[in-house]
């Protein structure tokens, strides 16, 4: 079977693939971009992006993606919407297979992001499916809504921000401290829509019978019930790397230093999961990538 084949393959189309797709042909290399459900990644859950340089208001996440996609479409970069789920390397080429067909790249450019980290298995009930979300954006043409959303980290906050423009928010942190931007917390708490608890923890989750959500919260030694219209679990998230076989677990770190493999953007990153770091991340790597194909025969 001849595999479709491409000097560069770009698994990712949030601000760190599109980066390197669009430095990549500024220097006249078309590399494939894969994306398995839209462009922009995380960027859609982005109430307020501030410390992007040139927007001095800031500028809302779903307007810069429109930014980024109307960027793509003058370089020529193409997109194709199919879910890369299985990358192997064979030694000589990267192998991969999409929902699709079956690729071949000889360099690959992993921009796949970061997957939420889920409740425990006790709390996910049954009917729950279209009540409960670890991203806000499938929940912001909502208003009149009552949203509960756990957490205590930037996300949290704010998606509560984002959400409360038009419904009530309350914010569960299961300990005391504050991983969010002062500045975001602030915000928040100064907020007449949103209500913030500390020392909460989810103890149960059910389904009433007009389908509200009925939580079962600890507040310190107390409990408390609440009734509300959608979960937000805003609890962390980890590396996306379901895409990638054995074969390149096994061998990451030298497919690294040979120069095939790229990980760019909030799948490497870890705390430092900003919008602007994952942009520079991929105009580095088509840079380099750029330099190799040059001296290396296709």
């Amino acid at each position: 079977m001849v595999l479709e084949t491409y000097p560069v393959v770009i698994i990712g189309a949030g601000p760190a693939g599109l980066a390197a797709a669009m430095q990549l042909s500024r220097q006249g290399h078309q590399p494939l971009v894969l994306e398995r459900s839209r462009v922009g990644g995380l960027l859609w859950n982005a109430n307020l992006v501030e410390n992007y340089p040139g927007f001095c208001q800031g500028i809302s996440g779903p307007e810069l993606v429109s930014l980024f996609q109307e960027q793509a479409k003058y370089l020529g970069v193409g997109i194709a919407f199919e879910e890369a789920r299985l990358t192997e390397f064979d030694g000589d080429a990267f192998r991969i297979e999409t929902d699709k067909r079956k690729l071949a790249a000889r360099v690959l450019v992993a921009a796949t992001g970061t997957k939420p980290k889920e409740l425990p298995e006790g709390l996910l009930v049954p009917g729950l499916a279209e009540r409960v979300f670890s991203e806000v954006y499938p929940l912001l043409n909502c208003s009149g809504k009552k949203v509960i959303i756990i957490g205590g980290g930037d996300a949290a906050f704010d998606y509560a921000l984002n959400l409360a423009k038009a419904n009530q928010v309350v914010v569960l942190n299961r300990g005391e401290e504050i991983k969010a931007l002062s500045l975001l917390f602030d915000r928040a708490l100064a907020h007449p829509q949103i209500t913030y608890h500390a020392h909460a923890e989810l103890r149960s989750l059910a389904v009433d019978r007009d389908g509200k959500l009925e939580f079962a919260i600890s507040l310190g030694s107390k409990m408390q019930n609440l009734v509300g219209d959608y979960l937000i679990a805003a609890i962390g998230r980890e590396p996306a790397m379901d895409f990638a076989a054995p074969s390149i677990l096994k061998d990451i770190d030298q497919l690294q230093v040979n120069r095939r493999l790229y990980l760019i953007g909030d799948l490497k990153n870890g705390l430092f999961r900003q919008t602007a770091i994952a942009v520079g991340d991929g105009i580095r790597a088509a840079m380099e990538i750029v330099q190799y194909l040059s001296k290396e025969p296709l």
